[in-house]
């Protein structure tokens, strides 16, 4: 898999999921934009964890449930790189997810492999109980993937995928979780553990990629075979 140069916007990017889809993005030598929303503290620390990246960084603090800071972001990453070769939507909900991607388009088609990977959850297949709005919001993003994937593919040959992790060790999940419960769910997937960052990012990284070009309005899920219980 090849980045160097490319250019990537991954939202939600100073923690977690985001913040390491970034790191192997930079480390193969791709410009990364990092959009953050409300927290400062995060956004420096990320910045002095990236330091040696700085030439190929670009940090943007937007709220993208407005669409006027999802706007405003585009405008700041066209003055920067002039183009973009993918999107990964890593943060807020489906509409959110949508005004990223529809405004990230005039900055797509500029690129020759333009990509959109989506992040829901494994409870957008299969939902549980007290979490309705999350369970739809993530099930409406996996077909937000296949209804872009069907209008932007044919026009601008931008494939649109999403990748759909199980509970992850991210620094949220363990300040969420006893020790005790992510032991108790670990135990009930197949594969005897939870998801680590990295399986997510392995997943997204070959979707942005150029081994990936004809896979397009998949739902890719990380779970270790959890829904298979």
């Amino acid at each position: 898999m090849n980045f160097k140069d490319k250019v990537f916007l991954i939202t939600g990017s100073t923690s977690g999921i985001g913040q390491g889809i970034a790191k192997s993005l930079l480390e193969e030598g791709a410009k990364v934009v990092i959009n953050y929303g409300h927290d400062e503290k995060k956004a420096e620390e990320t910045r002095r964890l990236f330091e040696k990246y700085q030439d190929r960084s670009l940090f943007i603090k937007a709220d993208i449930s407005k669409e006027n800071d999802v706007i405003n972001m585009y405008k700041k990453i066209e003055e920067k790189f002039n183009r973009l070769d993918g999107l990964v939507n890593n943060d807020v909900n489906v509409i959110a997810r949508w005004m990223c991607i529809k405004n990230a388009i005039p900055l797509l088609k500029k690129s020759n492999m333009p990509r959109v990977v989506n992040i829901a959850s494994r409870l957008g297949t299969k939902p549980i109980q007290d979490s309705v709005a999350y369970c739809t919001s993530e099930a409406a993003t996996i077909i937000l993937t296949q209804c872009c994937a069907l209008e932007l593919t044919p026009k601008y040959n931008i494939k649109v995928n999403t990748v759909s992790p199980s509970m992850t060790l991210t620094p949220l999940a363990k300040k969420s979780y006893t020790e005790d419960e992510i032991k108790q769910t670990a135990m009930k997937n197949p594969s005897g553990r939870l998801g680590e960052v990295k399986d997510t990012v392995n997943a997204v990284l070959f979707l942005l990629s150029e081994e990936a070009d004809y896979i397009n309005g998949e739902n890719l899920n990380v779970n270790g075979g959890i829904l298979l219980v």
